[in-house]
């Protein structure tokens, strides 16, 4: 059902971000990731519910986090725009969450505008994570659309609280000798849009393509799996998190489990490597 007010902007307030990306994918496939309950629970959300009409209820669920999000949709036009409002508690801005869809020169625009961050220094951390984690969700979910749309997938997450900067962290991600101390025992991989070859150190191949390479977080294409791989570091309140998360179409929930039993142990050795970078700094 298409919103007969589609034509009426929103109204953002607070902190705004926004992000874009262009693929092959048609317009409709774009809406639909977004928009249908099954699909965005194949790039994004752990499951979703409700139905994409303006007035209805769309709710996100990321299980792993014990964590729901319910929004009032307010616009939903198949192929050209999906937008959602989550009603905030006293003191804080509604957060919007607007999605348009347009064609430019042969390939599909997407453009998000999500609204409603805290202004201030001491939220720079919120609105810093946040925008960090879209830009490696919304590389996935090009990834998902040219590759793998309407197929199903399998997810793994492995995090684990440690004390670091991201001065400290990132070399463990982004260089041969740093990835050697707890994820792989050959190969590295550069910037994005280039290819790589990874062997981790449990005898997994990882062969793909950089999707993204943002100023925290690395998500990483899996050919063997079918998949993808982020290499992550966010807060959670006030404590700091190292995580390593990732998904396979059409991978087994065998496959996914051992696959996931592997980065937790990944995790202890970068939480180790970690400690020692901090007691090793002057």
């Amino acid at each position: 059902m298409s919103d007969r007010t589609e034509e009426k902007p929103l109204e953002h307030h607070g902190r705004i971000l926004e992000a874009e990306i262009r693929t092959t994918a048609t317009p409709e496939q774009v809406y639909e990731a977004w928009a249908d309950p099954e699909k965005i629970a194949q790039w994004f959300v752990d499951r979703a519910e409700g139905t994409a009409e303006p007035g209805g209820t769309s709710t996100w669920f990321f299980d792993k986090f014990n964590f729901r999000i319910p929004y009032e949709v307010l616009h939903a036009e198949p192929g050209k725009r999906f937008a959602i409002r989550w009603n905030a508690p006293p003191g804080r801005s509604a957060g919007l969450h607007e999605v348009t869809i347009t064609k430019e020169g042969g390939l599909t625009v997407m453009r998000m505008i999500e609204s409603g961050f805290r202004e201030g220094a001491e939220w720079d951390e919120e609105y810093e994570g946040t925008a960090s984690g879209w830009h490696m969700a919304l590389a996935v979910l090009k990834h998902y659309l040219e590759h793998y749309f309407g197929k199903p997938r399998s997810s793994f997450l492995a995090m684990k609280p440690a004390e670091y900067t991201f001065e400290r962290l990132l070399p463990l991600h982004r260089t041969a000798s740093g990835l050697q101390k707890w994820l792989t025992t050959s190969g590295a991989f550069g910037e994005a849009g280039g290819r790589f070859q990874m062997q981790l150190k449990e005898g997994e191949s990882v062969t793909g393509v950089v999707l993204a390479k943002g100023k925290r977080e690395t998500a990483l294409s899996w050919e063997e799996i079918d998949g993808a791989l982020e290499l992550k570091g966010f807060s959670m309140g006030p404590q700091k998190m190292i995580c390593v998360r990732g998904c396979g179409w059409g991978l087994s929930a065998a496959r996914t489990k051992e696959i996931e039993q592997q980065m937790e142990r990944a995790m202890e050795r970068l939480s180790q490597a970690l400690a020692s970078a901090s007691h090793a700094a002057p």
